[in-house]
């Protein structure tokens, strides 16, 4: 019998023919080692997986993987509304699974070990990875969540001993930004134009594509008109400049002259590492609303809202609007879950005609300017057959990419060989 030998929670350090003493840190894994696999390949080419020796490039099916889930989890914030979706579908296909996430005001839940703070060192995050010891360590990456090149790039530098999985939601054409991705050797982008951008910028890893998740439409319930108003519309979001708030409030202006009784309910949420620009920029905001005249047709409100609560905007308002502007070099390549929400609940949905909606081309409108956001406005305010064909559109898109067909697809690269 030789021994496997190594720090805890780590790849091979050493093999040994024979039982000796060693200091505490190192452990002695008693592992049946084939014969015809030489000392020498074992410390490059061999891992243990399970109780076995497996080549690195080995695949094993889903089912049999232990598999380390990265990201931020139970917080208001988008990334952890993807991550709620993904990761327990996840963790029911696969063998063995553990969700690492970033420390939070939230309730303790079997396997989710919080462990990291973003901005700050990651040093108790690859310890903690370590001890479990898995074949995939897969990260939901955000650049606001993993802000510091230095902290991000040390963990990846930790994580080589495993199989590390990226998936970039935001990708951009700053060059800046390389330096975080050239080290990964294989990233998951939501769009063929966030995947070209990484090639262009140099990336020599594997790069995949993997639209973004959607729960089906099951239910097309309205709820009692409060605004006793059947021309509405309503966004909601972070308060950034790029979500095009303005174009919509100009919208709005346009559209009171065919419709008095025109509203729209802006909800404007707020980070907590933004406070002070959300502020300036909600002012900013309501000075326009003074100066378009349409203070008694628009309502901007600052704040979270839960799911249940935004659900209810949606099932009250006659159209959902998303009108993303292009931000010059910070173009975001990804794919954006809110428009996937409107749609869950039944409304028609008008997004623009930035990178971030490429997926849903032919699927929902996308206006550029708030003249065109008018004009398709005003086309479901006044056909009912307009909102039948959008409703038909958006659920048909919604069931190609479902989250169960999303995850399996995470699950097959998961399981193949690289």
């Amino acid at each position: 019998m030789r021994y496997w030998l190594g720090y805890l929670g780590t790849r091979i350090k050493c093999v040994s023919t024979v039982k000796c003493r060693f200091p505490e840190e190192l452990s002695i894994l008693s592992v049946d080692i084939p014969d015809s696999v030489a000392s020498k390949d074992l410390l490059t080419d061999y891992k243990i997986r399970g109780n076995q020796v497996v080549k690195q490039t080995q695949s094993l099916p889903y089912s049999q993987l232990r598999v380390a889930l990265v990201g931020v989890y139970r917080i208001q914030c988008g990334i952890s509304t993807y991550a709620e979706q993904m990761f327990p579908r996840i963790a029911e296909k696969v063998s063995e699974c553990k969700i690492f996430s970033e420390h939070a005001n939230a309730p303790e839940e079997p396997n989710v070990i919080r462990c990291w703070t973003r901005g700050e060192p990651l040093t108790e995050l690859v310890a903690k990875i370590r001890e479990f010891n898995p074949d995939i360590v897969y990260v939901e990456h955000e650049f606001g969540i993993f802000p510091d090149a230095r902290h991000w790039l040390a963990f990846v530098s930790q994580m080589q001993d495993f199989r590390l999985i990226v998936k970039q939601h935001s990708i951009f054409s700053h060059r800046d930004k390389t330096i975080c991705e050239a080290v990964v050797p294989e990233i998951i982008a939501h769009s063929e134009a966030g995947r070209r951008v990484l090639l262009e910028k140099g990336y020599s890893g594997k790069a995949y594509v993997i639209y973004h998740g959607c729960t089906p439409c099951t239910d097309r319930e309205r709820l009692w008109n409060l605004y006793q108003s059947q021309h509405t519309l309503v966004q909601f979001g972070f308060g950034f400049q790029y979500k095009g708030w303005e174009n919509v409030l100009g919208a709005v202006a346009i559209l009171k002259e065919k419709y008095p009784d025109v509203f729209y309910t802006g909800l404007f949420s707020e980070s907590k590492f933004s406070l002070t620009f959300h502020a300036n920029y909600h002012q900013q905001l309501t000075a326009l609303i003074k100066e378009l005249g349409i203070e008694e047709n628009v309502a901007l409100i600052r704040g979270y809202q839960g799911e249940l609560t935004l659900d209810s905007y949606l099932r009250t308002n006659k159209v959902a609007i998303f009108p993303y502007v292009h931000n010059g070099v910070h173009t975001v390549y990804g794919a954006t879950g809110a428009a996937r929400v409107a749609m869950t609940a039944a409304i028609p949905t008008i997004v623009s005609d930035v990178p971030q909606f490429d997926d849903l081309e032919g699927v929902c409108p996308r206006p550029s300017n708030e003249q065109e956001i008018a004009q398709e406005v005003e086309r479901f305010f006044d056909s009912k057959e307009a909102i039948a064909q959008q409703l038909a559109r958006q659920e048909k898109f919604l069931s190609e990419h479902s989250w169960d067909n999303v995850v399996h697809r995470h699950l097959e690269i998961f399981s193949s060989s690289i």
